[in-house]
């Protein structure tokens, strides 16, 4: 393994830098208008899926470790705490896998960062354009991560969905929290030590848990990160960093190749 990462700034800071910092009105409207076809698509998708036995069977199980009942389940009439809706709402979502697909990764993106955010939404005071900041910021992480991973990370036999989207849902939710850069790239780091996923559990209830966990994995992230929480300064591209032991090989010039110039979630 080799040290992908700069000696002075690590891709991982800036990227963490443009998640924090990039400002709706910076977020071009073509942007902005496919993140809102994403959350149409994501909300259709987790109505269809809300009660497949896989859901029942996870709600069943969990409810009864639930917190204070702070966030609702779409399509359902249970409420529950942030982390089990989070985990809920994104397995519902992609389940069937009729969920938005950014082509050049096949991952689905917008189930893990929509699930986070509306989670974490329901108990603070947002607005619509903060949300949507923080799917369009969590998207494009989640897409970039998976751009440099692939094609060997899948093909290797990590489910990506799973693995790359428990990223953008800390940064999705790291946006709505008003993380600082130095904070954003800590809830990275603390995203990178959730990551996991197979593509052997494909077509079976354990595909939908991953799905949900890096939703919850993500918002946790984040609202660690928010409270002082740290991770290594480059836990993307160092010696033993996520790119170098899930990459086959790793690509990490496309975290930052025209960040902020070429949308990849435009291509969602």
């Amino acid at each position: 393994m080799v040290d992908l990462a700069c000696s002075e700034a690590p891709a991982e800071a800036e990227l963490a830098r443009f998640a924090a910092e990039c400002r709706f009105e910076k977020i071009p409207e073509s942007v902005r208008h496919e993140a809102k076809r994403s959350l149409v698509n994501i909300f259709g998708t987790a109505l269809a899926g809300c009660r497949e036995p896989a859901i029942e069977t996870m709600l069943a199980t969990m409810q009864p470790f639930a917190g204070a009942p702070s966030a609702g389940l779409i399509g359902r009439p249970e409420r529950t705490d942030a982390a089990l809706a989070a985990c809920l709402n994104a397995a519902a979502a992609n389940i069937f896998d009729f969920d938005d697909t950014h082509e050049a990764t096949i991952i689905h993106p917008a189930a893990p960062v929509f699930a986070a955010l509306f989670a974490a939404a329901e108990s603070r005071e947002k607005t619509g354009a903060e949300v949507l900041r923080g799917v369009v910021l969590g998207g494009e992480v989640t897409c970039r991560i998976g751009l440099a991973l692939a094609p060997g990370h899948y093909a290797r036999g990590w489910h990506i969905t799973s693995t790359a989207g428990v990223f953008g849902a800390a940064a999705g939710t790291g946006t709505l929290l008003g993380l600082p850069p130095d904070k954003m790239k800590h809830a990275l780091a603390a995203a990178a030590g959730q990551s996991a996923g197979l593509v052997e559990t494909l077509g079976t209830d354990a595909k939908s848990l991953s799905v949900g966990a890096s939703a919850r994995g993500g918002l946790l992230a984040a609202l660690l990160a928010e409270a002082g929480f740290t991770g290594p300064s480059a836990p993307l591209t160092g010696t033993r960093g996520f790119l170098n032991v899930y990459g086959d090989p790793p690509s990490p010039d496309a975290l930052l190749a025209d960040l902020g110039e070429c949308w990849e979630i435009a291509a969602n």
